[in-house]
């Protein structure tokens, strides 16, 4: 008891002591004795800044997955939510483009060929049919800078040096490259009158569109009147447009019932004013492509003066067998090489130019031109690169469809695995740029990021996405995914938020 109480009563006089003399809490080096300084650490800050990001209330609804790797090392820089399942929208097209320069390469170049069944007689009279066979070509359109005219001139002149005059015979639009199928597993129906989902076909001219022009009446309540520019012959157009205010906006909505071809329009267009003329130019899905490039083309040889007296009919129309190897060439039309093609097709989001590269791409590797054999092939890419293929599901090449779900890990391995490939400038300078034309034109435009930064975009209705590169302020390259599903704010919020990410890893430096 007593050695006790002298424990207590030393304790308390420690106590007492360092009360009255109280050491101040420093952290000293075991060696020399001296304070350290916190260690600073940018892959701390870096992460700090990220997670504050995130945590922006106008998106707390929505979900968000991020990924960011380093291509020198494979490290993951940050990580949120990207194990997730996502709809990927038109982030799929990486996943086209990959499997098209690993099966096709990026010198690979489509070729449409016009042969001539039957005879010449005296006079210029041709017996027979033209028969115009398509590969799958998607380039015939202003968005790749060839004009389906330029390639009927080529065919024409091709008539007139053999002296014809007169068709007495049909043109065959031959599509039967691919399949029947015209629209993705998944694809909204309300979508089928838009220009931006249009049926596909081995046979493409003019993203397989009509332009219309609208020309509103004199009066509010007025018909609007309507003028086929192009197509003509294979227009089939209810309208039921009425004539608006001069303040109002255009509000044109093209409803086509599945299985039809006829195209009804319903909205308005507002009267003259000082600053429009009124008239209002769009574009409509055609129903059936090789019908309408069969169409064009007849038009084009009638404006030429060469008449034709038969039919514009399809292959599975015409019914007989095609005996190719036994008909001479007219002519024919190649296309730029597929570098050039996916270019325009990432920069500006060609979803016609996707399917029909996924298209060929179950063409080529299977000989089944359909959506199924061209996803088959993806598959099996994915699994002899080492890609993650449980992150993934896919139901076309584009990202219209609503069924496909992939995971943000899934597209920042896919991105790494494209700057190891032997494609990797091909793939690189598809990709949009902020400032230049395309989906990024208008965006990062005049920050840091501006010349950092190189991606992919993907858009539905409540989905925003961004995949790409960004080159930091050291000259590390990042493979950046930003995915943002179920939407309920402002697109422009998403935007804003993968933009600032990108500024951020812009000015990110290991130093």
């Amino acid at each position: 008891m007593m050695k006790l109480t002298c424990f207590v009563t030393t304790i308390a006089m420690v106590a007492s002591l360092w009360a009255q003399h109280p050491v101040p809490h420093r952290r000293f080096d075991t060696v020399r004795h001296r304070e350290i300084a916190p260690v600073r650490s940018p892959i701390r800050e870096l992460h700090a800044d990220l997670d504050a990001l995130l945590k922006n209330r106008d998106l707390a609804s929505a979900f968000i997955g991020v990924c960011i790797l380093s291509t020198e090392t494979g490290e993951f820089l940050y990580r949120f939510n990207d194990t997730k399942a996502f709809v990927p929208a038109s982030l799929v097209k990486l996943i086209t483009t990959a499997a098209a320069f690993e099966l096709l390469g990026p010198d690979f170049r489509f070729t449409t060929r016009v042969y001539l069944d039957g005879r010449l007689r005296p006079g210029g009279d041709f017996e027979g049919n033209i028969i115009i066979r398509g590969s799958g070509d998607p380039s015939w359109s202003e968005a790749f800078g060839t004009w389906p005219d330029s390639v009927f001139a080529q065919w024409c002149a091709g008539l007139d040096s053999l002296g014809i005059t007169t068709v007495r015979g049909n043109i065959i639009a031959d599509d039967s490259y691919f399949d029947a199928v015209r629209y993705g597993p998944g694809w909204m129906w309300d979508d089928f009158g838009m220009p931006y989902s249009p049926p596909i076909s081995a046979l493409a001219a003019h993203d397989n569109c009509m332009r219309l022009q609208l020309q509103p009446g004199t009066v509010p309540g007025a018909p609007v009147s309507v003028r086929v520019l192009r197509g003509s012959s294979h227009a089939r157009i209810n309208s039921e447009l009425i004539t608006a205010p001069s303040d109002a906006l255009v509000d044109v909505v093209p409803v086509r019932e599945y299985g039809t071809g006829t195209i009804e329009l319903i909205g308005s267009v507002p009267l003259a004013n000082d600053t429009a003329t009124g008239a209002v130019d769009i574009e409509v899905p055609v129903d059936n492509p090789a019908a309408y490039v069969g169409a064009l083309f007849r038009e084009f040889l009638n404006r030429r003066g060469i008449r034709v007296r038969g039919s514009v009919l399809t292959a599975s129309e015409w019914g007989e067998p095609i005996p190719y190897n036994r008909l001479p060439v007219l002519g024919g039309y190649t296309s730029p090489p597929l570098r050039a093609l996916v270019t325009v097709m990432n920069h500006t989001s060609h979803n016609l130019c996707a399917e029909m590269l996924l298209k060929t791409i179950g063409k080529e590797s299977s000989g089944s031109g359909s959506f199924e054999s061209g996803i088959e092939y993806i598959r099996s890419m994915i699994q002899r690169n080492g890609l993650p293929s449980d992150d993934i599901q896919l139901s076309d090449g584009s990202g219209l469809s609503r069924l496909n779900l992939c995971t943000p890990v899934f597209f920042a391995r896919l991105l790494w695995y494209l700057w190891r490939s032997r494609w990797r400038n091909d793939f690189v300078a598809s990709l949009a740029r902020p400032g230049d034309y395309g989906t990024l034109r208008t965006r990062l435009v005049g920050t840091l990021a501006e010349k950092s930064v190189v991606a992919k975009t993907g858009t539905l209705n409540n989905v925003s996405n961004l995949a790409g590169y960004v080159t930091t302020r050291d000259g590390e390259v990042l493979c950046v995914v930003v995915m943002v599903n179920h939407l309920l704010a402002p697109e422009s919020i998403a935007r804003n938020l993968q933009d600032l990410i990108c500024m951020r890893l812009a000015s990110f430096s290991r130093r």
